[in-house]
């Protein structure tokens, strides 16, 4: 079954094989292996979600590979639930967290890692956009508030203009053994979290540089987010449940109870309270929730919206003028081109034939545009395995990119959308 010359089509029958049914959630299926994903449109409303991942012979001073995705689950914990201030036991907060948050494992030998997904919400994020910059603040927040603790084996100035996770990050790891063994009883405002377990969130990556664990990249437009029991293209390490992790204490759950929970943006429940973004700063929408009691108990007890709108000053988002952040965005629709329009369906045929000439790559025209200055410009944002970067000379692992025609020159040129890649000058090749 292959969907990429068919944009992802809407999925509201069975899936092969399975005696499933979900509506208004786009699969996309790739090849014969099971490499199934769910395809984010940017406009609906999701579920949070953490990918945390690193390698393991990278990081061979990690003694516990547990600690790092614990944390991960208590800081979404904390940030997405009614602050209680009752104290808890770890074994009491790891409970709870569980009857929230499903937890799916594809760890291999030479790698950790896990999807978080907040499968009985209690809040929802009106787009992806708005889960992005929501992550963000509050490792930006976690990050300074670890730098800026001092105690006997700890102690830094920072200035100004070294606030950003970037320079958060390369401040902090020189001192990465310090923290993960001499700050163990050194607190953050969260419950049971320590700034030891921060640092446990700073890992090597493949290169052997410092980075974080929890990937920032997965936030991204037209994001695909690998399905329950699926794997990569040629790897064998389907996502399946944690063992040692099971939701609500129930291991064994139905296969349909537990792909259905793993769907970010697929919602059982509208009236959950929705968080969305306008002018700068995280907003909570409550219209959705019903019962006068309960309201006033969300405004007055929910996430620390003061904490998080503080940190958001400190940092730079590129898409901040972008509608799809205002509060009415979620309602938007995607501005496509009409494939009927006259000589339209040489360069959606031109298109296709690229993204899907790779067996090993296969993509889809997810959505399309036409230039508001330049109307000669076509604009393919292109979902899918297709992520060729000319700059790197090969796919990315994750990030997407866009297919630019000009019309009138019958040329096109790929733009990689990873922040890293150089895309301030594109190479045109013409069409052929």
């Amino acid at each position: 079954m292959t969907l990429w010359n068919e944009q992802a089509r809407r999925i509201q029958t069975s899936m092969v094989n399975m005696n499933v049914k979900f509506k208004n959630v786009k699969i996309s299926w790739y090849g014969a292996e099971r490499t199934l994903y769910e395809s984010i449109p940017p406009t609906k409303i999701v579920k949070a979600y953490i990918d945390f991942e690193y390698s393991i012979n990278n990081n061979l001073d990690i003694p516990n590979h547990t600690i790092g995705p614990i944390c991960s689950l208590k800081i979404l914990y904390y940030f997405l639930n009614f602050q209680d201030n009752n104290i808890l036991s770890t074994e009491q907060t790891i409970e709870n967290i569980l009857k929230q948050f499903l937890v799916l494992e594809a760890s291999t030998d030479e790698k950790i890692s896990y999807h978080f997904i907040h499968a009985e919400p209690s809040v929802l994020f009106e787009n992806i956009y708005t889960l992005k910059i929501f992550i963000t603040v509050i490792i930006h927040y976690l990050l300074l508030s670890t730098a800026r603790h001092k105690c006997k084996m700890f102690n830094i100035t920072l200035s100004s203009d070294q606030c950003n996770i970037s320079k958060l990050i390369e401040i902090l790891t020189p001192h990465i053994p310090t923290l993960r063994n001499h700050c163990i009883n050194c607190q953050l405002p969260i419950p049971v979290i320590s700034i030891a377990d921060i640092a446990y969130l700073l890992v090597r990556n493949k290169s052997n540089k410092w980075t974080l664990a929890i990937d920032l990249n997965v936030y991204s437009k037209n994001q695909q987010f690998r399905l329950y029991n699926s794997v990569k293209h040629s790897k064998n390490n389907p996502h399946i449940l944690s063992a040692t992790s099971p939701f609500d204490q129930q291991p064994h759950l139905p296969f349909s109870n537990v792909l259905q929970k793993s769907l970010v943006s697929f919602i059982e429940d509208n009236k959950i309270p929705r968080i969305y973004f306008e002018n700068k700063k995280i907003m909570l929408n409550l219209s959705t929730s019903s019962g006068s009691n309960l309201i006033s108990t969300i405004s007055q007890n929910f996430i620390n919206i003061t904490l998080i709108n503080e940190c958001i000053d400190n940092l730079c988002f590129t898409d901040t003028n972008n509608n799809i952040f205002t509060h009415s965005s979620y309602n938007q629709k995607q501005n496509n081109i009409d494939p009927s329009e006259p000589g339209m369906s040489i360069f959606i045929s031109f298109v296709e034939k690229l993204i899907t000439s790779d067996p090993r790559h296969q993509g889809y025209i997810y959505s399309s545009v036409r230039g508001n200055y330049n109307k000669n410009i076509l604009f393919f944002n292109i979902g899918g395995n297709y992520r060729f970067c000319s700059y790197k000379n090969d796919h990315h692992r994750n990030n997407t990119v866009a297919i630019m025609i000009n019309t009138k020159a019958f040329t096109y040129t790929i733009r990689c959308k990873d922040a890293d890649c150089d895309n301030s000058i594109l190479i045109w090749n013409k069409m052929q």
